[in-house]
């Protein structure tokens, strides 16, 4: 993908007229009108509305109060006919939907209404003409305001408001548009024309974008011209690199390489040599011992020779030399024999280390050799390994790995699983499980299931994919190189094409589980030779 082609605009040029600049701020601007008015006619209809119903109010009070007299007579004398005719006369105002008076002794006159609508009526009360200083009710008129009236004036005035708020918008907009295109919409237009350019990064034009322009859309479209002339000599200086980035990525590659190599080598070497100080500190011991006794004959040789010499010999003292004699010799043959068994484990150990080979092997065995070679480090620590190796199972792959693996996984929880502990337990255990298909394995009916926990500090979250990445470690500077787990990973996966987990909780340990095929499908030698180093 070439450069312009990122460059390349998400809209087509139909679709960014229907989603343009001056159309969007058109829509935004008529929508905010358009509330405004609303609102607008909201609030002058209510206040149109109070004004029209108080105007019915004051009109109705000033006919009524021309006609309370002659109500108030034509009640006191019960004329029927005077009552019914003011009513009539009250009822052609074209304000009033209807009139009625009620009176305590001759009845109602008109036609009342109930309900709600009876609670808006207007009430007036009526006083006895003879007694009008008494104020003797003698009835009570009801008048409801004609609210069709009100509404139907009430929608005529607003109605024109309407439109005439309506023909502004229209005009606003026309206007609106024409101002937006001329200042804003073409130069934009502009703008995004050269953003859409053909290899533009690759070919910029040399014409000025928006020439004799200096508001802020000139700056824009001039800085916008600059960043990409700068974009197109940075492609250039790009294109050159290019030409020899991969050798130089390959070359550096192979180094990274050489250099992971050299150090995971030394890393085994080194722990190579800890290996042979431990086992040459151990084996002083029983030489040692066997010294003292090959002594011990010597002198009981030289005594019975003495006695011999002077005929001084006798039957208990030579029955005393020789079972001395004897007891020495027994424990000359067992501390020899203990010497032969570390340096059979640690010959074994050491040959499978640097061995290629691939070759039958009891598993469990492997893993006690390699604990035997590692007892005189462990000595020197409070730590213990327990062992609940249930796998027994001879199976073909290479021991010098499985050795170094269990080596590595003991010396990382001795290492950072009991930081700040004085005494700890690694456990470590074996099991052999059905074989599972597609596990990368040929033939295979069973897997063991090695497993290597310790009861420490546990690993945060954080590290936990961390892990078995090469270089990784907490202990920088305090003897931690970070490839014990990277190696104890390309050893499963690669070289035993197995694998391998781990699982944490801070506080409560750390546990890794190694799952291994009985037998491993062989390579070519030198994917081998990598693996096991």
């Amino acid at each position: 993908m070439s450069v312009s082609d990122s460059a390349s605009l998400p809209y087509a040029p139909k679709e960014m007229g229907r989603v343009s600049l001056s159309r969007t701020f058109i829509l935004y601007t008529l929508g905010l009108f358009a509330v405004l008015g609303i609102v607008f006619i909201a609030i002058l209809t209510k206040i149109t509305w109070d004004a029209s119903h108080a105007r019915a109010i004051r009109v109705t009070e000033a006919f009524f109060q021309a006609t309370k007299r002659p109500f108030e007579r034509a009640i006191w004398t019960v004329n029927a006919d005077a009552t019914l005719q003011l009513i009539r006369g009250l009822e052609s105002l074209e304000v009033v939907e209807r009139v009625w008076v009620e009176t305590p002794d001759t009845g109602n006159f008109g036609e009342p209404v109930e309900g709600i609508r009876r609670s808006e009526a207007l009430s007036y009360t009526l006083n006895s003409p003879s007694a009008i200083l008494h104020k003797d009710a003698i009835g009570q008129v009801f008048i409801l305001i004609d609210r069709s009236t009100i509404s139907r004036e009430i929608v005529s005035t607003v109605g024109y408001i309407v439109a005439a708020i309506i023909v502004y918008l229209l005009l606003l907009a026309v206007v609106i548009r024409a101002v937006f295109r001329r200042l804003i919409g073409r130069p934009l237009s502009t703008i995004v024309g050269y953003l859409s350019t053909p290899r533009l990064i690759e070919a910029p034009p040399d014409a000025q974008l928006m020439p004799g322009r200096a508001d802020e859309i000139g700056i824009l479209a001039s800085s916008l011209q600059s960043m990409v002339q700068r974009r197109h000599f940075d492609l250039q200086k790009i294109q050159e690199y290019q030409t020899n980035l991969e050798d130089l990525v390959a070359h550096r590659t192979e180094q990274l390489k050489l250099v992971q190599e050299e150090l995971i080598q030394a890393d085994n070497l080194a722990a190579l040599g800890a290996l042979v100080a431990g086992v040459s500190h151990e084996l002083n011991t029983p030489l040692g011992n066997a010294l003292m006794a090959a002594t011990t004959i010597k002198d009981a040789t030289d005594y019975l020779r003495t006695e011999l010499d002077e005929q001084r010999l006798s039957k208990e003292t030579l029955e005393s030399e020789v079972q001395r004699i004897t007891d020495t010799a027994n424990i000359i043959e067992k501390t020899l024999g203990r010497a032969r068994e570390l340096v059979g484990n640690f010959r074994q150990v050491a040959v499978d280390r640097q061995s290629e080979k691939m070759r039958s092997f009891n598993f469990d065995h492997i893993v006690r050799e390699t604990l035997a070679t590692l007892q005189p480090t462990l000595k020197k620590t409070a730590f213990k390994v327990e062992l609940d190796l249930d796998a027994d199972e001879v199976i073909e792959s290479y021991p010098g790995a499985v050795s170094q693996l269990v080596s590595n996984l003991v010396e990382n929880a001795m290492k950072h699983a009991y930081e700040g502990r004085s005494e700890g337990v690694i456990k470590l255990c074996s099991k052999v499980r059905p074989f599972i298909a597609n596990d990368g394995c040929d033939g295979n009916t069973k897997k063991i299931v090695f497993t290597c926990k310790d009861y420490g500090v546990g690993i945060p979250e954080k590290n936990l994919k961390k892990v078995f990445e090469p270089f990784f470690t907490t202990k920088f500077g305090k003897g931690g190189s970070g490839l014990g787990m990277a190696i104890c990973y390309q050893l499963v996966t690669e070289a035993l094409k197995g694998s391998i987990s781990v699982s944490s909780k801070v506080g409560s340990g750390t546990e890794f589980v190694i799952e291994l095929p009985v037998k491993v499908q062989l390579h070519n030698k030198s994917t081998t030779r990598e693996m096991v180093h």
